[in-house]
């Protein structure tokens, strides 16, 4: 069984970034490429007894949480509420591939300081054109973005809100979110279906419509990981560390995230929900 993925994230271009000086968010920064995922903790504009967290996520895009000094919640803003003028802090470029955080401890006239989140590696950042949006259901929707010949990269939304980032570079790329799986193919086409078993779905044998057995299992350090057999035999594991994965042989494609979510897809066929078989 063959790997055809390698899933990325992303977020969009930078709109406009206001008044103000902007600095890096260096201080306890942390990036998690596999994840797409960078986070920071700065000072607040409100002295020593607060804090911002800052996160950059493509798959969900920036958010800042204004914590005291003992880490209680005092506000947030995100992509649902970019901004809250009440405590003076907002984001602008909030889907961006460089949001800013932006914050002070009086309104009027009183300047924004600006810190840039932290930055996310090139394969999760967003940068195709914008070449179609797709409908998945009545709650989803993909925005497909062509980047090159052979690369394509789409934005996943639930109810208006991303809620994943697909890249596929030569490579499928694939995103699970509750039941139903979108995978998105190099060449622009895409796949969506519903049915997942997960997620921690139970370790041991799956079959699909078709017939063939996918082994999950799991390990401590791998993660999740998952093992084809079809009429070409039983494929070596393909463990999933952090973006999902998608295998293909013939015409079946099994997706495995990194939280034990199974889905099977088979062309021709009614799609259903992987059967567990037992361990």
């Amino acid at each position: 069984m063959r790997i055809a993925l390698r899933a990325a994230v992303a977020a969009l271009a930078l709109t406009g970034v206001g008044v103000g000086t902007i600095t890096t968010a260096h201080a306890t920064t942390r990036t998690e490429a596999a994840n797409c995922v960078g986070t920071a903790t700065v000072a607040s504009a409100y002295g020593a007894a607060f804090k911002v967290k800052l996160v950059s996520s493509a798959d969900n895009g920036a958010s800042a949480t204004l914590v005291d000094n003992k880490g209680r919640f005092v506000a947030r803003v995100d992509q649902s509420k970019s901004a809250n003028l009440s405590v003076g802090i907002r984001i602008n470029g909030v889907l961006s591939a460089k949001p800013i955080f932006q914050q002070r401890s009086q309104g009027g006239s009183t300047p924004w300081k600006s810190v840039a989140f932290p930055a996310l590696s090139a394969s999760c950042t967003q940068k195709g054109k914008l070449v179609r949006t797709q409908k998945l259901d009545a709650h989803q929707r993909a925005q497909i973005f062509k980047v090159a010949g052979q690369h394509y990269q789409a934005r996943v939304f639930k109810d208006n809100k991303l809620v994943s980032f697909v890249d596929a570079n030569v490579r499928s790329g694939a995103a699970v979110v509750g039941n139903r799986t979108f995978v998105l193919i190099s060449s622009g086409e895409t796949l969506t279906w519903t049915g997942v078993a997960g997620p921690k779905a139970k370790l041991g044998r799956y079959k699909l419509v078709n017939g063939v057995k996918v082994k999950l299992v799991h390990d401590k350090k791998k993660g999740y990981g998952a093992q084809g057999t079809t009429s070409h035999g039983t494929f070596p594991v393909v463990y999933v560390p952090a973006r999902p994965v998608v295998l293909q042989d013939d015409a079946t494609i099994v997706v495995l995230t990194s939280n034990g979510t199974l889905s099977g897809y088979v062309y021709g066929q009614k799609q259903k929900a992987p059967v567990y078989l037992g361990a």
